[in-house]
């Protein structure tokens, strides 16, 4: 299985997800795809060189070391050019954000085949026969395709879910809950819709009737596991010598044999061969990968927040941000993402990477049952070495060399002592494992979280008022910032004072215009409850972004100043806008309808800056 590309799919995405997002673009259309075509040929070249150098015998591997290299241009596209706002910018994909996400999965898998091309071209400059080069990469492609297509389905069903499912349906994929959900249905479509996939986009054919694929499914029957179908598995044009399990679920699991191990390995050895993979099957090791996903997924999902909220209530770290506060946007985003990408790598290549090599390694033992010795085993191997071209010294990380595979097993035959061991290594391993995700789980419902956010907004509005305001920065969003906390604490004069700097600074900002238009609308002191003051900052910023919550608020400046007509008018509108979360708005309009028919006019005053503020 192509384990590294899947990995660096995986960082791909989050460096898409946190890249920032803007109004307005940082270069033109024409001066955008200049520097991008400019920035990929010195990509395709760099990778060129950097294979050229490598030995002949060794640039498959060097291709293969270089692919997180493929995340390098990708960030430039999010992080430099704004490939994401200029996508935006096309309407059609701003209605559905995922075409946006796609897009960026197509540039990475661009990237990848840029590589690819790469390495073809430096093997036939060396002298090597290859195949032709729309065949090696389409090859290459075909093993990284069928993982994403669980995540391209869930993406669709959440966006059409989003957009026109029930609101019952709704409200659970939005509640907490949601991201589990979503966990769940993607689990499902991994372990249903891969294997069937993996089989045809691989051009796996069934193994035809004979001797051969009759002493398989003996065997096969014989270890007490099934198959939904044999097939024969064509990588690398047949010349791998290979075989894999694909699927969990009896009727999408497979068996797949390249041709090369069924001419060329002796049938005691194919045997052992199905040892191997059997074991896997009966050891539930592809359920173990699945659960260390969903396993990733959850602690993650447990811990993110409260991690945050703790960062941000210590006063060291908000004192880092105050130094940063002038660095443009995309390097403090890249800088918040980056930590994500290594937590990926370090989980996935390193902790499951050793429950990995253990795996095979307890799928080697296997032979001792089905088999009393391990020296078909060897044998196979040593082939295996010798077809993949001289690959018996190289470990991988998901896999002990070939040499080492072949020592350990010649030492099991000496110690039959160490396959209990390993056993138990992988048993203690697992148990660990599972108690440290336990604690992690439960370990947010034991913080003092609630003590971390008071904290956070108490350090945050000294450290801005002491800091921020005092010096002068020429950040807006600071500013902004900076006024929803002083509002949300009822500190009108100290929020007035911040929504008005950031005014001066960006004169527009909608935000900035409908949570100052808010706070002379609902102020609980006299002295800054100004109908009219709100109205105009209402109108203002309602002019320059007509989104719901900017609705409401100018719906409520109306009301406050007695054209009630017209608040109903605007509420409905926004109520209109909102996909989510009506109840509120509904609320309000009934207000405004019910003081229509009593001729009265009364504001609330009890609606919290926020749910119309915006940000």
């Amino acid at each position: 299985m192509p384990y590294s590309q899947i990995i660096s799919l995986m960082m791909a995405m989050v460096l898409m997800a946190g890249s920032p997002s803007d109004s307005q673009l940082a270069y033109t259309l024409p001066h955008t795809l200049a520097l991008w075509a400019a920035k990929t040929i010195i990509y395709a070249l760099c990778l060129y060189i950097l294979i050229m150098r490598s030995p002949p015998e060794s640039r498959a591997e060097a291709a293969e070391r270089l692919q997180p290299a493929a995340l390098l241009p990708l960030a430039a596209d999010f992080y430099v050019l704004d490939i994401r706002d200029l996508l935006y910018s096309v309407s059609w994909i701003h209605s559905f954000p995922m075409l946006a996400e796609l897009a960026g999965i197509l540039l990475f898998l661009g990237y990848l085949a840029l590589l690819w091309a790469a390495e073809w071209l430096a093997a036939r400059r060396g002298g090597a026969v290859m195949e032709g080069l729309g065949s090696h990469v389409n090859e290459q492609l075909s093993l990284i395709l069928p993982a994403l297509v669980p995540y391209i389905i869930l993406t669709v069903l959440l966006e059409t879910a989003t957009k026109w499912a029930p609101g019952w349906l709704r409200s659970i994929l939005n509640s907490d809950a949601g991201p589990l959900v979503s966990l769940a249905m993607f689990t499902i479509l991994l372990t249903v819709l891969i294997p069937p996939v993996l089989v045809r986009m691989w051009k796996c054919t069934p193994l035809p009737q004979g001797k051969s694929r009759e002493a398989i499914e003996k065997f096969i029957r014989k270890r007490g596991t099934s198959f939904n179908n044999i097939y024969l598995w064509p990588l690398k044009g047949g010349k791998a010598c290979t075989a894999a399990v694909v699927g969990i679920i009896p009727g999408f699991r497979y068996m797949l044999l390249t041709p090369a191990l069924i001419s060329y390995l002796q049938p005691e050895e194919t045997e052992a061969v199905l040892s191997h993979e059997t074991e896997h099957v009966l050891r539930k090791h592809i359920l173990w990968y699945v659960f260390f996903l969903a396993c990733y997924a959850i602690v993650i999902y447990r811990l993110m927040d409260p991690l945050w909220t703790w960062i941000l209530s210590q006063k060291s770290f908000l004192s880092v941000l105050l130094l940063l506060q002038d660095t443009p946007r995309p390097v403090i985003s890249l800088a918040a993402v980056l930590p994500m990408v290594i937590l990926i790598l370090l989980y996935f290549r390193f902790l499951m990477g050793w429950f990995m090599r253990n795996f095979e390694r307890q799928a080697d033992l296997s032979v001792f049952r089905t088999q009393g010795h391990p020296w078909h085993m060897v044998a196979a191997l040593e082939k295996v070495a010798i077809l993949s071209g001289g690959t018996r010294e190289k470990p991988s990380w998901h896999h002990y060399s070939i040499a080492q595979r072949i020592d350990f097993l010649a030492r099991a035959a000496g110690n039959p002592g160490l396959v209990k061991q390993h056993n138990i290594i992988l048993n203690r391993g697992r148990a660990v494992f599972m108690a440290a995700v336990l604690i992690l789980s439960l370990t947010p419902g034991m913080m003092p979280i609630e003590r971390w956010k008071e904290n956070a907004q108490a350090n945050m509005a000294r450290a801005y008022m002491d800091q921020i305001l005092n010096r002068g920065s020429r950040n807006a969003s600071w500013y902004l910032m900076l006024g929803n906390l002083f509002a949300r604490q009822h500190d009108y004069d100290r929020a007035v004072h911040a929504y008005r700097k950031a005014l001066e600074l960006e004169p527009d900002n909608p935000d900035a215009l409908n949570n100052l238009a808010w706070l002379h609308a609902t102020a609980r002191d006299s002295k800054f409850f100004q109908p009219e003051l709100a109205l105009m900052y209402a109108a203002r910023a309602a002019s320059a972004k007509p989104l719901n919550y900017i609705l409401d608020t100018l719906a409520e400046a109306f009301f406050i100043n007695g054209y009630v007509d017209m608040a109903i008018k605007t509420e409905k509108e926004a109520l209109a806008k909102t996909e989510s979360g009506k109840g509120y708005y509904r609320k309000q309009l009934q207000r405004f309808i019910k003081n229509a028919a009593d001729g009265q006019n009364a504001s609330s005053g009890s609606h919290p800056l926020g749910s119309g503020s915006g940000n």
